[in-house]
């Protein structure tokens, strides 16, 4: 039986473990932290409930696959709600508009609150959408890339060209529709990913699909169950997770895998290592020195949280709720290119409570919010913090007696976590960090993977999970037999 040590219990790491320990290896997983699910994470407080991380799931279909694969069925672990509307939009200007996979509720919502000659432009834009993503996901996605010519089959080069991939997704989304706010719309999902729709390729525009055509997704309990329940099979199938414990690094012996050495100083032997790592960490701290290490990546953007308690009924809000800046181009500017906090920013609201009523004390909220800000290498998010709460409380309408607590997360408390330049999107999806370009699953060392956001094929929980695919099909081609 081989032996498989996986460092980080991200979603990433759980599934690779999952994966692994049913097609028969024994499996380790060691966790620096008191909880599993990295970046998706939980905190209670007072009677209330957040995620801390994601607070959505998009496309469904890897986290089906993974639950295919290790012979289970989705609902007996998961009790999946989408979300409809899928998110409530405050626009600079006062406009109000609630955005739903509904096709017909949103030729509606157009035609009544942006303009009927609007619509025929949304239907393209989500017929050419539809399109592209069911073409590139296989085609591009859930590929193993071993050199860059594995990007350039004749299939794909006629992808990128019936497709245009490679225009700029803000530009190609105004051919669809005139008006500012529907470009705001459905071009801001890149921020997802920590990338300013203005510098993203069309490629991207597959994020608004997954939005605005097969909709959001709640997991009742909240998102820290996606990993629990991942978890919950690993062990079921003999993995092991231990929590509190550091890995110092991974052990290299003749070019392959040996084993890791705890931060304690113990060692333990391994046939098989996976770092459930942000990739610049892993080859900066956990890995002998490689070019990788010396590689200046270009990070995301990153986040600045409050986690509020309130007192109070906020009926106007939804599930999910996004205000955008009064100047959004004024604010991607700020951010994305002069690298400062924008003096007017957007920002993400979430009350999971919407959804699972015993999140917050009766008659209170839990209001999450999310403001996208610099990485470290920017202006510091922790001098700017009360004068954003100052926005956010007033746009949002909140009274500040009403408010119980804040606590807050600044790129400080990402980079804490072992996310590079605290940058909380992982590094960015430029076109030569994407695909081919990102770096690859296999590291240079035998028998030593990477797992996560920041490897192929990408950001988000479904790119994760597909990235652990990747991962174990390259173990069991090599060493055992196909789960």
């Amino acid at each position: 039986m081989k032996t498989v040590v996986i460092v980080g219990a991200g979603i990433g790491g759980l599934a690779t473990a999952a994966r692994l320990a049913k097609a028969g290896y024994e499996v380790a997983v060691f966790e620096a932290r008191a909880q599993i699910g990295g970046r998706i994470g939980e905190l209670r407080r007072d009677g209330y409930r957040f995620d801390t991380g994601p607070t959505l799931l998009m496309m469904l279909e890897p986290l089906e696959r993974l639950f295919q694969d290790l012979h289970r069925r989705l609902e007996d672990y998961l009790d999946l709600t989408l979300i409809d509307p899928s998110y409530r939009v405050y626009f600079g200007d006062g406009t109000v508009f609630d955005s739903t996979p509904n096709i017909a509720r949103m030729v509606r919502e157009i035609a009544r609150k942006i303009s009927p000659d609007e619509v025929a432009g949304y239907l393209r834009l989500m017929a050419d959408l539809s399109g592209m993503y069911h073409a590139v996901v296989p085609a591009f996605v859930r590929k193993q890339y071993d050199s860059l010519a594995d990007l350039f089959s004749p299939y794909q080069v006629g992808l990128l060209v019936r497709h245009r991939l490679l225009s700029n997704l803000w530009r190609r989304v105004g051919q669809y529709v005139r008006d500012p706010r529907l470009r705001m719309l459905f071009s801001f999902q890149t921020m997802y990913l920590g990338l300013s729709p203005k510098e993203a390729l069309w490629v991207f525009g597959v994020l608004t699909y997954m939005e605005s055509g097969e909709g959001v997704w709640y997991p009742r309990g909240g998102m820290h169950r996606l990993p629990e329940a991942i978890a919950q099979i690993a062990q079921e199938e003999g993995a092991r997770i231990y929590l509190n414990q550091r890995i110092a690094e991974v052990l290299i012996e003749e070019g392959r895998a040996a084993g890791v050495r705890l931060e304690s100083g113990e060692v333990l032997k391994a046939d098989i290592v996976v770092i459930n790592a942000d990739v610049p960490t892993a080859y900066r701290e956990l890995l002998p020195p490689t070019p990788h290490a010396q590689r200046h990546y270009k990070n995301s953007c990153s986040a600045l949280m409050f986690y509020i308690g309130y007192t109070a009924p906020l009926p106007h809000q939804l599930h999910h709720n996004v205000y955008f800046s009064r100047d959004f181009e004024a604010n991607l500017r700020e951010l994305f290119e002069q690298n400062r906090i924008p003096s007017d920013p957007s920002f993400y609201t979430c009350l999971s409570n919407r959804t699972d009523p015993d999140d917050a004390p009766t008659g209170c909220e839990n209001l999450y919010v999310l403001v996208p800000v610099p990485n470290l290498t920017g202006e510091d998010a922790r001098i700017a913090a009360p004068r954003v709460l100052e926005t956010v409380i007033e746009r949002v309408g909140l009274q500040r007696e009403r408010i119980q607590f804040v606590q807050t997360c600044t790129p400080h408390e990402w980079h804490a976590m072992g996310l590079w330049q605290g940058a909380a999107f992982g590094i960015a999806h430029t076109f030569f960090q994407s695909t081919a370009f990102r770096p690859s699953v296999q590291t240079p060392f035998r028998n030593c993977y990477l797992v996560g956001a920041s490897t192929q094929p990408g950001n988000g929980i479904p790119m994760t999970l597909i990235s652990a695919e990747l991962v174990a099909e390259r173990v069991l081609g090599r060493w055992g037999r196909k789960a």
